[in-house]
């Protein structure tokens, strides 16, 4: 028995009961845990309940560390059934707001002296209550502003840590204990989920998303975040400017100003996926609101996905893929999302994307709805053993809540004719010469570097040799056949060093405007990596040749 539990063992007792009330007793006997004995005094919930049923409810019991967990669970097809998603989707936190006189011991701590001192006015009601905060509204005495003040609720951080080493021990029971859920790497999921758990916890993470946003933002005077008061904000408490507002579906708008906030969200979100890849990872319409100049206001950003370029490159292809219902090309994506298993049956995962383009075959021609493939096709990939990074779900889910949201305020809201323009644009950025030759400047590179380490590599070789310590199993066949392809090897090899230096040479040059002109860009640089792709050509042509010719036969 682990000492955590040991130490924690109330807590402890609590999960086991709750769980075998549930009837997940053959879990727990994959543990050290007595689940038997305990199975036969812990009276069961309805057995006949569907099992995934019984893991929201159980979870909706164990209470907020387990409900947030499950929260975030539900953004991952990726390791998860379908089911179990459409379940935990359903996860509510059935929260009594604090009285005020337990919040403001918390609050005054944090701010290092009484409310009075800080605050002109403070309303004691709270506007809104969640499982680790709650939101008042008050003024600030130096300068008379509203804001908007939340504060952690009491005693949150210790429950969290004890129930977060009982799942660590009790996961890592289970994934050494079941092999059939080993290629899920469940402690790893489980490592990644407390990550973000505590960054819940902990409120500068919330002000500095907020901010970052609104220093990318592409329309500040459409859309921003609330402006956040560092000077009053801490781990534990967040105070930001107060925003009047309603949701987008109760704001008094007439038809043309719907129209106008449905496409003013639909550029701001692709701006932040496509343009910025720092996006909201909850744009539900709680989240945001409309202020009485018809600016958008979103809220809470506690949750924010993170895009690379290259990402967002894969992104914009996948798009591509989807409109073209081109399902090989959507498995190559898949296949550079994530790290594939050893055992892949790429031709299962193809049929399988393939069934889910047909199934949205109407959609995709209106590029309709494509939040819900993209989330499917998550679905697909992980079925497959192939784990995506977690942004993508967000990213799949917040353009479920963009699209939803955005068509009730206007029916013929099209969100990829909004988008259009903002892949048009990366797919630019990604293409135009001038950035291509620096990526390819960068690549070859690093390709020139590992060339220039490889004469250290025979060297420490030679070295091994001195001393006696290589050994190199050999089995005499071919010689003469190895012979040749090493010097071939070697041929190419020169040949690659060759090319590269071309096209970084080219590269520099066309980056220079030196004159003569060809099709707008230097004529060296052009002539320079005509030259490079000829002598590519032929090193390809020669690989290929030299692979029909040493073709290995049956017979030999």
């Amino acid at each position: 028995m682990n000492l955590h539990l040991i130490r924690d063992a109330v807590r402890a007792k609590e999960i086991v009961t709750i769980l075998l009330r549930y009837r997940f007793d053959q879990i727990l006997e994959k543990t050290d845990t007595p689940a038997s004995w305990l199975t036969k005094i812990v009276p069961p919930v309805n057995e006949n309940l569907p099992i995934w049923r019984r893991v929201r409810l159980a979870i909706e019991e164990l209470g907020p560390t387990f409900i947030k967990i499950g929260q975030v669970l539900s953004t991952r097809p990726d390791i998860l059934p379908r089911e179990l998603i459409e379940e935990l989707e359903e996860l509510q936190d059935r929260i009594t707001p604090l009285g005020f006189e337990k919040i403001r011991p918390v609050l005054e701590k944090e701010l290092g002296t009484s409310i009075k001192e800080v605050f002109s006015e403070f309303d004691e009601q709270p506007k809104a209550s969640a499982s680790l905060g709650q939101i008042y509204k008050a003024q600030l005495r130096d300068s008379g502003q509203e804001v908007a003040v939340k504060i952690q609720k009491p005693g949150l951080r210790k429950p969290i840590n004890t129930d977060l080493e009982i799942l660590t021990w009790l996961v890592n029971q289970i994934h050494e204990n079941v092999p059939t859920l080993q290629p899920f790497d469940l402690p790893l999921v489980l490592e990644e989920l407390k990550t973000g758990l505590l960054n819940e916890l902990d409120f500068t993470v919330e002000a500095r998303n907020a901010s970052v946003f609104n220093s990318l933002n592409q329309f500040p005077e459409k859309v921003f975040a609330p402006d956040v008061l560092e000077a009053y904000s801490t781990s534990r408490l967040l105070v930001c400017e107060w925003i009047e507002g309603e949701a987008p579906s109760r704001a008094q708008l007439n038809d043309e100003e719907r129209r106008q906030i449905a496409e003013t969200g639909g550029h701001s979100f692709f701006s932040q996926i496509v343009l910025t890849g720092f996006f909201h990872g909850d744009p539900h319409p709680g989240n945001i609101l409309v202020t009485p100049g018809k600016r958008l206001c979103l809220l809470d950003w506690g949750l924010a996905g993170q895009l690379t370029t290259r990402m967002r490159y894969a992104l914009i292809d996948l798009f591509s893929a989807c409109g073209k219902r081109d399902a090989a090309m959507v498995t190559r994506i898949a296949l550079r999302l994530g790290r594939p298993p050893r055992r892949m049956q790429r031709t299962q995962l193809e049929k399988a994307i393939t069934t889910i383009l047909f199934k949205y075959d109407a959609d995709l021609k209106q590029m309709e709805n494509i939040g819900k493939v993209i989330f499917e096709l998550i679905f697909v990939f992980g079925s497959h053993g192939i784990h995506v990074a977690r942004d993508y779900t967000l990213l799949a889910k917040a353009i479920i809540s963009i699209e939803r949201t955005s068509t009730e305020l206007d029916p013929d809201f099209s969100l990829a004719t909004v988008g259009e323009p903002y892949i048009r644009k990366l797919n630019w950025e990604r293409w135009n010469p001038k950035n291509l030759s620096r990526h390819l400047i960068g690549e070859w590179r690093e390709k020139l570097t590992q060339l220039s380490e490889l004469p250290q590599d025979l060297q420490r070789i030679l070295h091994q040799v001195e001393d006696g310590d290589l050994v190199i199993p050999l089995e005499h066949k071919g010689v003469n056949r190895a012979t040749n392809t090493i010097h071939h090897a070697f041929s190419r090899l020169s040949l690659a060093v060759i090319i590269g230096s071309l096209i970084i040479g080219s590269s520099l040059v066309i980056n220079t405007g030196t004159k003569p002109l060809l099709w707008g860009y230097p004529a060296i640089g052009i002539v320079g990596y005509l030259l490079s792709a000829a002598i590519g050509a032929y090193v390809a042509f020669d690989i290929l040749r030299s692979g029909r010719k040493h073709k290995p036969h049956h017979n030999e």
